[in-house]
Formats: C-alpha cells, sequence, structure tokens
C-alpha cells in the first residue's frame, strides 16, 4: 500500500510540475550565462516590483493546488488566479483523476524558489525552485509504484498577461535531487 501511495503520489507531483507522458528525465536547469546575470538582484524598482509579482503568482498556484488536492476538489477556481493555460488544464485534469480514484493529498509540501530569468519588454520570467515534497502524502485509493525523487528540481514559466502574472507551464526534473 505504500508503494501505492507514493506512486500516486509522483503522477499528482508529475502533473502539478506540469511534465507529460514520455518527457523524459526534464530539460537541463543549469542556468545559462544570460539567466545567472538576470538573476542578480536589481536595484529598479520595476524589476524588484516584477520579481515580487512573479514570485506572489507562483506561490498562489501552488497554495492553491495544496488546498485543492486536500479534497480533490477539480472544480476549483482560485488555480485560475495565478494560472494560465496549458498548466491550468493540466492541473485540473489531475484533480479530477485524484477525486475519481478517491485519492487526496495531506500534509504540506515545500518550496524555494527564485526568479532566475525576467524579461520585462517580453512580459515573461523563469523560476528556478526545489520542491520537497516530503511532508505531502497521497491517501486512499491505489496507484503504481514509483521511483521519482521526493524533492526535486522544477523549472517554471510565467508570462505577464493585462499586467497580471501567471504561471502557464511547469517541467519537473524528477530523475534528479535538490
Amino acid at each position: 500500500m505504500t508503494n501505492s501511495i507514493v506512486a500516486l503520489l509522483g503522477a499528482t507531483l508529475c502533473l502539478l510540475a506540469g511534465c507529460v507522458p514520455g518527457s523524459g528525465a526534464g530539460p537541463d536547469i543549469t542556468p545559462t550565462a544570460d539567466a545567472r546575470a538576470t538573476a542578480s538582484p536589481s536595484t529598479n524598482p520595476l524589476e524588484v516590483s516584477a520579481r515580487r509579482d512573479v514570485l506572489a503568482a507562483y506561490n498562489g498556484y501552488l497554495e492553491a493546488y495544496v488546498k485543492a488536492s486536500a479534497t480533490a476538489d477539480y472544480r476549483t477556481t482560485e488555480l485560475a488566479k495565478f494560472v494560465g493555460e496549458p498548466l491550468l488544464g493540466q492541473l485540473l485534469n489531475s484533480l479530477h483523476s485524484m477525486s475519481r480514484s478517491g485519492v487526496r493529498n495531506e500534509g504540506r509540501p515545500t518550496w524555494s524558489p527564485s526568479v532566475t530569468e525576467l524579461r520585462l519588454d517580453a512580459n515573461e520570467a523563469v523560476i528556478q525552485d526545489c520542491f520537497d515534497s516530503t511532508g505531502w502524502v497521497v491517501v486512499g485509493g491505489k496507484a503504481r509504484p514509483t521511483t521519482q525523487a521526493e524533492k526535486y528540481p522544477v523549472v517554471v514559466k510565467v508570462k505577464r498577461v493585462n499586467g497580471k502574472w501567471f504561471v502557464y507551464e511547469s517541467i519537473a526534473q524528477r530523475s534528479s535531487t535538490c
């Protein structure tokens, strides 16, 4: 039963991170020289504000997903406040699958994101995170065993639409740890 729970958690986190079947281990998330340069602290008030808003969108997305996954609430409207397509549909499908399978999450994951790229002219940003699911367990239902790491790197893409930042892509590198 424990292997089943771990497997379902893996599948849920896979969808949480926006992965697609057959996507392999995920991209190499080593920042390029340009990404490292944009990751340095800025004194530009517009950049400081944008970084804060980008992280607020990411944190809001994860908080809304954690809350919805506690009851497998696929009818939640909270996610749409922080998440855009295609990730929004993937998350709602994951929650619907959880609901049909009688699965939900208990506890709480942790994360430690940082904005590694910010392109205000393009209204885009990239976040790198270390997602830690060790305190977040799947209960109920059945699942296949998984060997994914419980603490792994995630690369998240964020866009600004009509002045508001939305997470639209999240790629987990589940075969690595952080």
